[in-house]
């Protein structure tokens, strides 16, 4: 759990109700609480456990951190979210040509990162746009009997450089806000953000100048940051508010996480001898619950590897369900089947105890 701590004011002579930050540790790193990464990304979850289409703005300069920071928030979002999400980067290739991307697609949930789109607006025709456009209204619709939930991240260097379309988002995250952009920026947040914008245009310098991200929090008292080790300044808006958070690496976050490194094409082959793995984890729970587990893993990610009859009935429960009222807990009970409440007690061995020199990973901590 967190550490918690409230800052107190350096004078007992002069007393003040002034609310003090609450700094707790994440990973072991101080923070300020309302700076939280993971709480910003809460509120994605739970804006996308409400609708099928959520999208996502990341806008800034070149070589700001903004692919690094779309990894970032589609780990905390799969990780956090109740709904199973598989995580699909898309190339510029790719994106030229879309309408057959997105065939290859197979109906599941989605987290798809449109990495640095900005080239549309220079290197593509108002076609290949309205393609893509035409694609992203339609692309939750992957199963012609069963919606999916789809969450976008675009990212792009200039919050007026898209068509008007693909830049309208659910929530806005600002990597830098350079002196032309601050205009749009205010603009698009409110028309009363313009000293908070003007303090993140200041953070962001004396980081990179300094290598410190200073913070007031009393009359006398600084907390600072260390740029990049772990955290980068970001300026988050929910459609509702504009604040600054601060950001790290999806590797300083959870260094092996399997399906950030598939979708980012670093994961070519397992890194732990999978015939030893399989062959450890079937004595620990059987062959069979062992083959269903892999199956269900599967096909939560849209790799189906069930027989065709059963594809067949579940398409046909899910076209039932949108046409009548059915109870899947009833239907459960009927063939006398209950939702169990499972702890795991086995604890990793074998071929997955660290080696020497290898350092356990600790999970997320929750703010």
């Amino acid at each position: 759990m967190p550490v918690e701590r409230v800052l107190r004011g350096t004078s007992d002579k002069k007393p003040t109700n002034r609310l003090r930050p609450v700094v707790i540790k994440w990973k072991g790193i101080p923070m300020i609480r309302k700076h939280s990464f993971i709480a910003a990304i809460k509120e994605i979850v739970t804006f996308s456990n409400e609708m099928d289409f959520t999208k996502i703005g990341l806008v800034g300069d070149q070589h700001s951190g903004k692919s690094t920071l779309a990894r970032a928030i589609a780990h905390i979002i799969h990780t956090f979210s109740e709904v199973p999400f598989t995580i699909k980067l898309f190339t510029q290739e790719e994106l030229l040509d879309f309408e057959n991307t997105l065939k290859t697609l197979t109906p599941t949930n989605y987290i798809l990162i449109f990495d640095d789109i900005s080239f549309l607006s220079a290197n593509a025709s108002k076609k290949d746009i309205d393609v893509i456009k035409q694609a992203i209204t339609k692309i939750r619709h992957l199963d012609e009997e069963h919606d999916v939930k789809i969450i976008t991240i675009l990212n792009y260097h200039y919050s007026l450089g898209l068509d008007k379309y693909l830049r309208q988002t659910d929530f806005k995250f600002f990597t830098t806000v350079g002196t032309s952009e601050a205009e749009n920026v205010e603009a698009q947040t409110g028309g009363k953000s313009g000293k908070l914008i003007r303090e993140f245009q200041k953070k962001r310098y004396v980081g990179i100048v300094k290598k410190l991200i200073p913070f007031k929090i009393g009359q006398k008292e600084i907390f600072s940051y260390k740029y990049r080790d772990p955290f980068i300044p970001v300026l988050f808006y929910n459609t509702n508010s504009l604040r600054i958070i601060v950001a790290p690496k999806q590797e300083w976050m959870e260094p092996m996480c399997s399906k950030c490194a598939e979708a980012n094409g670093m994961l070519t082959s397992s890194g732990i001898p999978i015939p030893q793995f399989m062959e450890e984890s079937e004595e620990k729970f059987g062959k069979g619950a062992w083959l269903s587990a892999i199956k269900l893993a599967l096909y939560t990610e849209g790799k189906t590897t069930y027989n065709g009859n059963v594809v067949r009935a579940l398409k046909y429960l899910n076209k039932c369900r949108k046409t009548k009222y059915i109870s899947l807990e009833e239907s459960a009970a009927h063939y006398d089947l209950t939702i169990t409440k499972t702890r795991l007690r086995k604890k990793m061995s074998g071929v997955m105890v660290p080696t020497p020199g290898e350092v356990e990973q600790d999970p997320i901590t929750v703010e």
